[in-house]
């Protein structure tokens, strides 16, 4: 038999190889967990992205090769025009910002929601954009990003900065959005750290939360523990950016601040995490943790909330969740959704790599808009 026939007999047994490995171990329905209720029951039912099968883009599965098409894709692709970027002054002088997208066509007296959004560790409003023109486009939402202080280009007024962002911050935030626009129920996003601002907030504040719903998209649960757990490429990486982008960028407003040079000198997120007391305002590491970590309040969440994990995760690995299952499964109308595929954040789908997790994020939102509705509805029939 020629040689070439051979290669050809090999190829075409691999690609049958790859095309089962990816039918039987790729391809899977999502895992839920979740507190049994109606609520659940009828979110879950409405939301047919739950129950339906997820197939990762079939050239793109891998968590690495997922992370790294995102990174391009962030990289490369045009920035997001927003129709209005705010500076807010917080109360003891720093500086936070709305970006906002859809304010051209808003009504003040309908009861469409708007959805706030959260960016990451070391992002800003058009580190989310994907998400932002995903559900502006595709629902005609207003969408304001939340940018936390130190982040994208806002003065740093004050030197203190925090990778996972200020409740007391973001609370002056929703209030003013809540006065810009007080007809309208908000829906929370977080994405990666952004959802540990949103959790902490949400823990925080219990009944008196300003959200209808929300979603967390890829959470770490206990930040003490999970930076020390990140991939240690990856670890290495974001460390390195944390210094590039929040001490460099700022270094005159940091270099009068006492224990800040010792920040330059680490190696890894988890290290820089540990040490971000000496410029987030705190008195030591125990402190810092005590007031930012999401997981010391998770337990006392009562708005309706999707959380968004997958198993393959380098950044937020899976062993965070595995430790969390004993409280996800029992918080009222919480629903845990975790996947086999999909990376940090990016959850890739399809042919072109469409964001499967963009497309949840809106289905969730409008099952519980119809949810309200109809709850509206049977209580004025009575």
């Amino acid at each position: 038999m020629p040689f070439g026939n051979i290669i050809l007999i090999f190829l075409g047994l691999g690609f049958i190889g790859f095309f089962f490995y990816y039918i039987l171990n790729v391809i899977e329905t999502p895992v839920l967990r979740f507190h049994e209720s109606e609520f659940s029951t009828q979110i879950i039912s409405k939301t047919k992205r739950l129950t339906k099968k997820y197939y990762p883009t079939i050239w793109c599965f891998n968590q690495h090769l997922m992370l790294l098409l995102l990174m391009l894709r962030e990289s490369k692709s045009k920035l997001y025009h927003y129709d209005k970027i705010e500076h807010l002054e917080m109360k003891d002088g720093g500086t936070t910002g709305l970006a906002w997208t859809g304010l051209s066509t808003a009504n003040q007296k309908d009861d469409s929601p708007i959805i706030v959004l959260f960016h990451t560790i070391s992002g800003d409003e058009q580190d989310v954009k994907d998400t932002v023109s995903y559900l502006r486009k595709t629902y005609n939402w207003i969408v304001v990003v939340c940018i936390r202080r130190g982040h994208g280009n806002l003065p740093l007024t004050k030197p203190i900065i925090n990778t996972m962002g200020s409740t007391s911050d973001l609370k002056e935030q929703l209030t003013y959005i809540k006065h810009k626009f007080p007809n309208k129920p908000l829906f929370g996003v977080g994405i990666s750290a952004g959802s540990g601002l949103l959790a902490r907030y949400l823990g925080e504040s219990g009944f008196k939360s300003m959200f209808d719903a929300a979603v967390a998209v890829s959470p770490a649960y206990d930040i003490e523990k999970a930076f020390h757990r990140v991939h240690p490429v990856y670890s290495k990486i974001m460390g390195q950016r944390m210094i590039n982008y929040f001490l460099k960028r700022h270094y005159e407003s940091f270099s009068r601040v006492k224990g800040s040079e010792e920040l330059f000198h680490v190696k890894t997120l988890g290290e820089f995490q540990d040490k971000l007391h000496t410029i987030s305002g705190y008195k030591d590491k125990s402190s810092y943790y005590q007031n930012s970590n999401p997981i010391l309040v998770a337990d006392k969440i009562k708005t309706p909330l999707l959380i968004l994990n997958a198993a393959d995760d380098p950044i937020c690995v899976n062993q965070n969740v595995l430790e969390n299952l004993h409280w996800l499964e029992t918080l009222k109308n919480t629903i845990h959704v975790h996947t086999k595929r999909g990376s940090h954040i990016a959850f890739f789908e399809g042919l072109f790599a469409s964001s499967w997790s963009d497309r949840l994020i809106g289905e969730y939102f409008q099952s519980i808009l119809k949810f309200n509705e109809l709850n509206q509805k049977l209580s004025k029939s009575f």
